[in-house]
């Protein structure tokens, strides 16, 4: 089973070696190292974008809208300058036809500066071809090999043509032959040592971090064409604010161009460096601490590769058009996060609800009983309260008749005093008479 979950590492981990040869390729195309086919014919994708029939009548059509444009910010800044009364009419006029003809001068000049970019950006890449640079690829797998066997080495192979039976070799089999339980070594590496799992973890953060350097590099190609289109219309104000406008459209231009040079830096200096990095061990460290040193430092250099654009253009004092513009995958990164999170929190909070209704109609269900319960019991209570309200009475009522009855016996001597004197009077006259 092991034999199984060895092959399927080694496989995805081609796989992701393929997709970063192939997002290096990408990377010289958008980035005007290398040129692209376009019907038979190569060429480079800024100068072929901007020198396009369809693109350049385009602009022809917003130039000529600029131009209308310029008269009414003329009109504007004349009736500015009749309230305020801060600059001469002759200079707001030199301004007008200083904008219809340093848009003219801009065209050419915008042209030229994207022929000469492109020009040194390939010169700049073909100086950091030398002879001890190595594919990326390659150098991932050669630091992710323990043991290289039957003499081969990362220098005479290509590992992205290779395939995982090839790399790691046969291996023997039970079962009637189905059961795989040890490798036979024939291959070109030991299965044994290698780091499958470190691998996997740094042809993930290269790819990832080429894929953030090439998606910048493509919305650069599309934000040339914006600052082409717009040019006109940044021209156009000069009149009305003395070229202000013009100087925001002057810097995000630079801005654009100048963006592929911090890239070109960053992919050149890892690749140069790489070579230097497989050879460095760190001593009395185990096989596997060395390899983790190299991965690390692998993965801390393809960390350069999307932050040398933000670097290079930080030299130029425009590093906040990088971090608004070039930061959104992390902010869809950040903000996947929040949402499943959110979404975990909605459901373990359904959950805790489900179950709190379930007891607490248990608990309504018990309360029931227990009130049908405590009710025959009030009635006997009552039951017993009057029982023993009736004793009460009785007792009461005896008392009572027991009293009337002392209160009759006590009355009675003194009307039997009564009868005796009533007696002994008449006695008397009797015998006086």
């Amino acid at each position: 089973m092991l034999i199984f979950f060895q092959e399927l590492g080694l496989q995805l981990f081609l796989w992701l070696l393929q997709l970063v040869d192939g997002l290096m390729e990408l990377f010289s195309a958008i980035a005007g190292v290398t040129t692209v086919n376009y019907h038979g014919q190569q060429v480079n994708i800024v100068e072929f974008i901007i020198g396009d029939t369809t693109i350049g009548a385009v602009f022809w059509c917003i130039f000529i809208t600029a131009v209308g444009l310029t008269c009414i910010f003329t009109i504007v800044g004349l009736v500015k300058n009749m309230i305020a009364n801060n600059r001469n009419v002759s200079t707001i006029v030199g301004k007008f036809f200083l904008a219809l003809l340093g848009a003219m001068a801009m065209l050419a000049v915008v042209i030229l500066g994207i022929l000469i970019a492109n020009s040194l950006l390939q010169l700049l890449a073909r100086i950091f071809q030398v002879n001890n640079t190595t594919k990326i690829s390659t150098a991932i797998f050669n630091a992710c090999v323990g043991d290289w066997l039957n003499g081969y080495s990362a220098s005479n192979i290509d590992i992205t043509s290779l395939s995982v039976r090839q790399i790691l070799g046969g291996y023997d089999t039970a079962l009637f032959g189905i059961w795989p339980t040890s490798w036979k070594c024939n291959g070109m590496i030991d299965p044994n040592t290698f780091l499958y799992l470190p691998g996997l973890i740094a042809g993930v953060a290269l790819a990832i971090a080429l894929i953030m350097a090439v998606l910048n590099l493509a919305k650069r190609v599309y934000e040339i064409v914006f600052a082409y289109f717009t040019m006109p219309i940044a021209m156009s104000t000069l009149p009305m604010d003395d070229g202000a406008r013009f100087k925001n459209w002057r810097e995000m231009f630079v801005t654009k161009i100048i963006l592929a040079y911090g890239a070109v830096f960053a992919v050149n200096i890892f690749v140069l460096v790489l070579p230097v990095i497989n050879g460095m061990h760190i001593d009395g460290a185990s096989g596997f601490a060395n390899a983790m040193f190299t991965i690390f430092m692998i993965v801390g250099g393809a960390m350069l590769i999307p932050a040398g654009q933000t670097l290079f253009v930080r030299l130029f004092g425009q590093a906040d058009d990088m971090r608004a513009g070039g930061g959104w995958l992390r902010s869809a990164f950040y903000g996947g996060r929040i949402a499943g999170a959110m979404t975990f929190g909605l459901a373990a909070k359904g959950i805790s609800g489900i179950a709190h209704a379930a007891k607490k109609r248990k608990s309504d269900s018990g309360d029931s009983s227990e009130g049908s319960g405590g009710s025959s019991g009030a009635d006997e209570g009552d039951h017993y309260t009057d029982s023993g309200s009736e004793s009460a009475a009785s007792d009461e009522g005896t008392s009572s008749e027991a009293a009337t009855t002392s209160e009759t016996e006590g009355s009675s001597p003194s009307s039997g005093e009564t009868e005796s004197s009533g007696a002994s009077e008449s006695a008397e006259g009797g015998e006086s008479s």
